[in-house]
């Protein structure tokens, strides 16, 4: 080997020797670093998930105390609801009998002052009495109902019953409300006879009660339709009128107990804004299904109610 090869190869290994001296020191150095800046943002990552925790933990104590206050409400709430139930049916019950009392006296007075030719005035005053209080009666019996409904005591009473007699008793009954308001009362009859295990009551008190409804928004010469059909097993009830019909605002308050229609106001001064809350109700304990239909204002408007039909036919039903 020559000299100038001799001093080539130990310049390389010094470079080479320089090279991986710098390289280890140039690692360490950056290991370092990155070491420091780990550690930093750990430290930094540990306290926002600190402060995070600090600010949960005041947020949770925050929704615990709500809760609590809620709960108090919701006591408090129900205490009154409570109140509100049994002072209404004291009211309801206590009412009854001078409301009953009145309209004794009312039709006594009415036989011994018959009618004069001409003078008509106390017929006439007396004859608002008995109005007001039927109207108060009819206040007394849902207020009693919406009693009933709220404190779960509302019971019913099911036996198997033609439903096509049913129908019939009510028509004769709203056949003469009708009359006096001039309004056309129509009954399709089904052609079969339907038997449902029902409180016959309850459900003749739904029925009075859409068909009572439907009388108040129809004008004079308007109509009034109740049908009734069995489909699926299921007995299908229906009201239709060509009154004022049901805003599409409103379908989804109208069986709200007090809801009342600002359609009519005339019509919105005969009720109290009870009965479609108690018929819904009635119809829900028997397992079924209440609801209405109707295209807008102006467009009439269609009740209708389904119960289940669980008759079996080796039954006697009543009539």
């Amino acid at each position: 080997m020559t000299l100038t090869q001799f001093l080539l190869s130990y310049s390389l290994l010094i470079i080479a020797s320089f090279s991986l001296v710098t390289y280890f020191i140039t690692r360490q150095f950056v290991l370092r670093k990155m070491k420091r800046t780990m550690m930093k943002a750990e430290h930094n990552y540990q306290q926002k998930i600190a402060d995070l925790q600090m600010q949960l933990s005041g947020k949770v104590n925050m929704l615990e105390g709500m809760v609590e206050k809620l709960q108090l409400s919701n006591q408090e709430l129900n205490r009154l609801n409570e109140i509100r139930s049994k002072f209404m049916s004291i009211v309801a019950h206590d009412l009854r009998q001078p409301l009953s009392s009145i309209q004794g006296f009312t039709s006594v007075l009415m036989m011994d002052h018959p009618q004069q030719e001409g003078d008509n005035t106390d017929q006439t005053a007396l004859n608002n009495i008995l109005k007001a209080t039927d109207n108060m009666n009819k206040l007394m019996a849902d207020l009693m109902d919406i009693s009933m409904i709220e404190s779960g005591r509302l019971k019913v009473d099911t036996q198997a019953f033609v439903f096509n007699a049913l129908i019939d008793d009510v028509f004769a009954l709203q056949q003469v409300n009708a009359q006096k308001k001039g309004v056309f009362l129509v009954k399709y009859d089904y052609p079969s006879e339907i038997v449902v295990e029902a409180d016959r009551f309850r459900i003749s008190q739904v029925i009075n009660n859409l068909i009572g409804n439907a009388l108040k928004f129809v004008p004079k010469e308007g109509m009034v339709e109740i049908r009734f059909y069995e489909y699926e097993k299921q007995l299908w009830v229906t009201v239709s009128d060509n009154g004022a019909g049901v805003a599409h605002a409103e379908k989804g308050k109208i069986f709200q107990k007090f809801h009342q229609s600002g359609n009519d106001q005339n019509a919105k001064k005969q009720g109290w804004g009870l009965g479609l809350s108690i018929a819904q109700e009635i119809v829900v304990a028997h397992g079924g299904e209440i609801g209405v239909e109707s295209a807008g204002l102006g467009q009439g408007s269609k009740f209708w109610f389904r119960l289940p039909l669980k008759h079996a036919k080796s039954d006697t039903p009543k009539a």
